[in-house]
């Protein structure tokens, strides 16, 4: 029976998608309400367009993955007529394949180290310089004694790296890449969460990871043809220009930026009659009652629904269920399993130079420090100081293989925080944005403490000169914007799913948010959100 009153909480890309997608495969008699505490849609996707340039600066994600890119995420595409407006980098761009790890120098601490170009592929370690010495560990591991831990269910990704490769290369590498995704402590992350692939190929190549990685791969790659055509809509599908587009590309953005779905969805959902949109004001509680779900807005308004579709952030949701009775009776502590970090993105917008910046590529990453993590954002002690909290830079301007240099402006996107301490700046103008779904401060830097930025940034790079002032720039803080999925967190959250639909709550109330075990990235965000509205979600 097709919902009565389904209600959605959150308006993040989530939430969007989901409401676009119930309206479109529901009937029109169903009733569809979008509940969004802040009176701006889209959640952490904020994009700044910039004179003379085709990128905008974004003050979260900045783009998306191309040849990976999910069915879902390209139909969603196709059904906003976006096309027109991509950015694609081509795989044979300089930003496709050059990705840069920091190195410490370590024969004199405090003076600037190197960035060092990372190889595509294991089998490219050889021909790499910096990397040449992890050639003999990731060989090595295929004659290694198989060292799976008895009644293996998870572990950290760190772990499983250095129990069957070696520290080093879980701290230089491993732990680089996971600070660009998860901004966490690859200490503290599950790899069957977030990296089930490794798993996967120990357990096919009965011990070891090099062995059973191609037929992991393959298993994987029919598991997702398959989910490809559960995802899809019945009929074969023929190959569009923007597939092509896709296969032939490895990142790609939109004109004027990443916000361009939200608003484009945002515009689509108010022309559909039987879908209402609630800005500034969000869920205070939730009970269910009679079969149905009474619902408590901040304004103290309520609303009855048949169906509930949650894609709050997990603490969110949790502060809005923990009153209720059906909590009582169904109490859901998988709610608070995993934290969430905090991260900080300074958008920097250079005038245009007669030579180039930072290097060709995609940007750096920086691994976790030899000696751990620092307790504070500024190196104690040095003069003049430097930031010590920096995640990695992306090159945004290289996003568009046209980007020229000298006749536009330069774009680059420093990140901080997540498992290192967040920079606190001195007084300065700033404004702050709560939404359902992210908590954020936004800010102009004083004099001093862009300065220190600026010559940070140059120290990564190896710059010979100062950087040039740059002619825009704003510090976004994003509080608890990224879910740690913890050692163990898969189980926890499958048991959370069949709580919810065995118990009180029932299976008319999904949570779909982030935390909830599906990924982190903006296109499983929307793969998910799709298959929840149209019905082709296993739960």
């Amino acid at each position: 029976m097709a919902p009565r009153h389904l209600v959605i909480f959150g308006g993040g890309i989530s939430g969007l998608t989901t409401a676009f997608y119930s309206a479109k495969s529901l009937p029109k008699s169903t009733r569809i309400t979008l509940v969004e505490k802040s009176h701006r849609l889209g959640g952490w996707i904020r994009s700044l367009p910039i004179a003379n340039s085709n990128i905008a600066v974004e003050a979260g994600p900045r783009t998306f993955r191309a040849v990976s890119a999910p069915y879902s995420l390209v139909r969603l595409i196709e059904d906003l007529n976006l096309q027109s407006y991509i950015i694609a980098t081509p795989l044979g761009a300089p930003a496709s394949h050059m990705r840069y790890i920091y190195l410490e120098n370590e024969q004199e601490p405090g003076m600037p180290g190197e960035l060092a170009l990372v190889p595509p592929t294991p089998l490219h370690l050889p021909f790499t310089p910096h990397f040449r010495w992890m050639a003999r560990d990731f060989i090595g591991e295929f004659w290694k004694q198989p060292n799976t831990p008895e009644n293996y269910d998870d572990e950290s990704i760190d772990s499983i790296i250095s129990r069957r490769f070696s520290p080093e290369i879980a701290r230089q590498l491993v732990s680089a890449v996971i600070h660009g995704i998860y901004a966490a402590d690859s200490r503290e992350l599950s790899v069957k969460s977030t990296l089930p692939i490794l798993t996967h190929a120990e357990r096919e190549g009965k011990g070891h990871i090099t062995a059973g990685i191609w037929p992991a791969l393959v298993k994987r790659k029919q598991m997702q043809m398959v989910k490809r055509e559960q995802e899809g809509d019945g009929a074969a599908r023929r190959t569009t220009a923007l597939d092509n587009l896709m296969a032939n590309s490895s990142t790609f953005s939109f004109i004027g930026g990443l916000e361009m779905i939200p608003r484009t969805l945002e515009a689509r959902l108010s022309e559909m009659g039987n879908v209402e949109v609630l800005r500034g004001n969000g869920v205070a509680s939730v009970e269910k009652e009679n079969g149905d779900f009474n619902i408590k807005l901040e304004d103290d308004s309520t609303l009855t629904a048949s169906h509930v579709i949650s894609t709050l952030p997990l603490p969110t949701l949790h502060n809005i269920m923990s009153s209720s009775s059906a909590y009582k009776t169904t109490p859901l502590p998988q709610l608070l399993t995993n934290p969430h970090a905090s991260v900080q993105v300074l958008n920097l917008v250079f005038p245009p130079s007669p030579t180039p910046l930072h290097p060709p590529g995609f940007g750096f990453l920086v691994p976790r420090p030899r000696n751990g993590y620092p307790s504070s954002a500024i190196a104690p002690g040095q003069t003049p100081p430097l930031l010590q909290n920096v995640i990695g830079t992306a090159f945004d301007s290289s996003i568009d293989a046209a980007h020229d240099h000298k006749t536009q402006p330069t774009i680059m996107t420093m990140m901080m925080g997540g498992p290192f301490p967040l920079f606190q700046p001195s007084s300065s103008s700033s404004s702050s944005t709560t939404s359902s779904e992210a908590s954020t401060t936004s800010q102009q830097l004083s004099p001093s403490d862009l300065n220190t930025v600026l010559r940070t940034l140059a120290f990564y790079l190896g710059a010979e000169q100062p950087l040039p002032e740059p002619t825009f720039h704003v510090l976004h803080t994003h509080r608890n914007c990224i879910p740690t999925y913890k050692p163990g967190s898969s189980r926890i959250l499958y048991e959370m799913k069949r709580t919810v639909r065995e118990g009180a709550w029932g299976p008319r109330f999904k949570i779909i948010g982030p935390g909830a075990g599906h990924g982190v990235g903006l296109a499983d965000n929307i793969s998910l959100a799709r298959r929840v509205a149209l019905g082709r979600d296993d739960d």
